[in-house]
């Protein structure tokens, strides 16, 4: 049906089934409980999250995809939630809009770099105003990341900063996964097509800037993670180069991640390997805008990576660029390039069979940073900090937010505590 992929079949669904109701126990401890022996056997690297994505359309138009999802679904009154770029400066929105006709009820580009939670705020009363049924997302990581948390303020009808920031997510005692604060039963849902590789679109955390404090706000949302998803290599197409090749480093570090985790999953492994060589074949071969099995691959890496990287704890990389990002106004993706470098160089002698495997499926010899390192150099990416125009002044601020963050000095196979280590890290990529 149009390139229709339905990711979960009948027996695929019975066979999650005995694991969700343990993984719906884990997401209600509450902060006071002791961990149970259940969970402490899950903690052990046993458990496997999926992220709640029904239906997947692969190779598939942004209109005819969203119409056959809103078909599938049920779904009568959409609100579209989409870049500001995209709306503007090309006709995608609106040719979306005329496709779904009197079903598509309000627009709204309003969403800016790293979601602001003053414009997430705006567009949950907006969406809520319009009695949208769904909410479809067309664009990158923020778009969605806003989306997601609007979900979450139509669900709980909160619609104020310091209520919203209530409903943070918490770290389980084990500092191994993310807890939701809010169990109810969404109200919404959303419908996303990703014009980016970073793979928001497989999670269901969002983490938009406080306006306030220029730091992450972190959500964690039940039935976040979009309940459908149209992945459009054409639209994926248009996106600019370099913040299609930048996010897709971002996705390349999730992945990456995934295999290198204190508490590897074997299924999540196996897809995060598979995601690490679609990447680095496919990212280079992107700058030529008529190959478009270069582009479907790369969707494929975000699929593989997406699949897995909720299940696992990340490290170094994943977190700090929640910390570089709003601090020092760089966008996450290429913050993400360079301190993708810094933790494997950080792994060298500590991620030995990991980083084997993943050479041995590129057929590529020598250290596995230099492989990363010669990657970013072909796309022509940020691979020291002073590529990302930081100062020495700006990289020390950046060390005590660090480590009051609840996880970038958690989860390293070579562990980062101090400030001393974390300097120890940046220093690799200083210049």
């Amino acid at each position: 049906m149009n390139g229709l992929t339905d990711l979960l079949l009948p027996s695929a669904r019975t066979d999650l089934a005995p694991t969700q109701p343990k993984l719906a126990r884990r997401l209600c401890v509450k902060d006071d409980e002791k961990p149970s022996e259940t969970t402490k056997v899950q903690t052990d690297g046993t458990r496997y999250r999926f992220s709640g994505d029904d239906r997947i359309l692969h190779r598939t138009s942004l209109d005819v995809g969203v119409l056959e999802l809103l078909d599938w679904f049920g779904y009568k009154r959409a609100f579209i939630v989409c870049s500001r770029t995209l709306n503007e400066r090309t006709d995608t929105i609106r040719g979306l809009a005329a496709s779904l006709g009197e079903r598509c009820v309000g627009i709204t580009d309003a969403v800016g770099e790293h979601s602001p939670l003053s414009n997430v705020l705006s567009g949950a009363r907006e969406v809520d105003a319009y009695k949208a049924d769904v909410i479809v997302s067309v664009g990158g990581g923020s778009v969605m990341d806003m989306c997601k948390v609007i979900q979450l303020c139509i669900t709980e009808r909160v619609f104020d900063r310091d209520a919203l920031l209530k409903l943070q997510m918490r770290m389980s005692a084990d500092g191994t996964e993310m807890l939701a604060a809010s169990f109810h039963t969404p109200s919404i849902r959303q419908i996303a097509v990703p014009t980016t590789l970073s793979t928001s679109e497989w999670t269901p955390a969002g983490t938009p800037i406080d306006d306030q404090t220029q730091l992450k706000a972190r959500f964690l949302v039940t039935d976040g993670a979009p309940r459908g998803i149209v992945y459009d290599p054409e639209l994926l197409a248009r996106t600019p180069l370099s913040l299609l090749l930048a996010t897709g480093i971002r996705g390349l570090d999730h992945a990456i991640n995934t295999v290198c985790s204190t508490q590897p999953h074997p299924f999540a492994s196996l897809l995060a390997e598979k995601a690490i060589q679609l990447y680095v074949e496919n990212l280079p071969r992107m700058r030529n805008s008529e190959d478009s099995e270069a582009f479907s691959n790369c969707q494929l890496a975000t699929w593989y990576t997406g699949m897995g990287q909720m299940s696992v704890p990340h490290g170094f990389s994943h977190w700090m660029v929640h910390i570089v990002g709003p601090l020092a106004s760089v966008p996450h993706s290429e913050a993400a390039c360079v301190l993708m470098l810094a933790q494997a160089r950080w792994l060298e002698n500590h991620a030995v069979s990991q980083h084997k495997n993943v050479r041995s499926l590129l057929g590529r010899k020598g250290p596995f940073s230099e492989v990363l390192f010669t990657l970013l150099t072909e796309l022509d990416m940020p691979r020291s900090l002073r590529d990302l125009g930081l100062s020495v002044e700006q990289v020390e601020s950046f060390i005590q937010p660090a480590l009051d963050h609840p996880q970038v000095t958690r989860n390293n196979l070579r562990p980062i505590t101090t400030a001393a280590d974390v300097r120890a890290v940046l220093r690799l990529v200083q210049s």
